[in-house]
């Protein structure tokens, strides 16, 4: 379904993605994790076309229809409820070229475009539109006398709604939602989650709310910080949270005992430089030459241990 291939993103001098790969399979719901301003909406918005890569691939079968819930959407216009969504699904279009295509059965070429529209027109579920758009609707609160409201007239909330139930609509085969939760109740909350987990459809999801992420997702894409790579881990969200908690313990005594390994290491320099600084001021009297010459000689290579832990020390890779 959506295959991504060591795909970087810069915005200047500044690395937001880098060398991103991984695969979702159908019915995939995941969750795409990481710090704010970290590249989570860069990531759904490459995918869904609006940006481009720097450089790798992003390969999405031809036929997959993608719909894309974006962070601030706004829904403009006069037209009802109903139209707005029999628009923005692409059945009015349809329902138009059906109907202008219908007297030119008699051409071949015309025939065959209208078999197409019909197929994609049933693909929709066209001729039960209507009834399918009031039954998501009712699952985000609005009354069957909504459905002939002016988008115009909703509240933010109710346009996000309707936004997202025009996507839901549709028949998406990919769905890239960020932050859907924001303007949800829990009435359309609870819907959301269990329209989510039914559907075939490949879902990455960007949300704060850990119990909606933990109801439907079931894989974890974190996007890092500071190398801006990629890590995809199976299970909720509850267990990436437990796994995340257990690595940076282990990551935090890893420092601790490294710090140790470090300190040590620098007093031993300093121990093998003071070493060697006293041997090679030693004098002593004219009679010890002998061991004038053996502590100077004792005095390097005391120096020449002092470099090579300091050599030692910089190669270390810090945790």
């Amino acid at each position: 379904m959506l295959t991504v291939k060591q795909i970087s993103k810069n915005y200047g001098s500044r690395t937001i993605l880098s060398d991103v790969s991984f695969a979702l399979g159908k019915g995939d719901k995941v969750a795409l994790v990481g710090p704010n301003s970290v590249g989570k909406t860069t990531l759904l918005r490459i995918f869904a076309g609006i940006e481009e890569p720097d450089s790798g691939t992003v390969e999405i079968q031809k036929t997959t229809c993608i719909g894309y819930l974006e962070q601030d959407t706004s829904v403009m216009g006069t037209d009802t409820v109903l139209d707005y969504l029999k628009t923005i699904s692409g059945i009015i279009e349809l329902e138009k070229k059906l109907e202008d295509l219908s007297t030119q059965l008699a051409n071949p070429k015309k025939a065959e475009e209208y078999g197409e529209a019909q197929e994609k027109y049933d693909h929709l579920d066209g001729y039960s539109f209507s009834h399918r758009a009031q039954i998501i609707l009712s699952g985000f609160g609005f009354g069957e006398s909504d459905m002939g409201r002016s988008v115009g007239d909703l509240s933010s909330g109710q346009k996000v709604k309707v936004s997202l139930a025009g996507i839901l609509l549709k028949g998406v085969d990919l769905l890239l939602l960020d932050e859907p939760t924001n303007n949800l109740d829990l009435p359309s909350l609870i819907w959301l989650e269990d329209f989510l987990r039914n559907s075939e459809a490949v879902a990455i999801i960007v949300s704060h709310d850990r119990r909606f992420l933990d109801k439907v997702t079931r894989k974890i894409i974190e996007i890092d910080r500071n190398t801006k790579l990629v890590t995809v881990t199976g299970g909720k969200y509850s267990d990436y949270l437990e796994m995340s908690i257990k690595r940076l313990e282990s990551a935090r005594e890893a420092y601790r005992l490294q710090q140790e390994e470090i300190e040590r290491l620098t007093e031993e320099v300093r121990k093998k430089k003071m070493e060697a600084e006293r041997g090679s001021k030693w004098q002593g009297s004219d009679n010890d030459k002998f061991l004038r010459g053996f502590k100077r000689e004792r005095a390097g290579r005391s120096g020449r241990r002092a470099k090579a832990i300091e050599k030692r020390i910089a190669q270390i890779e810090k945790v």
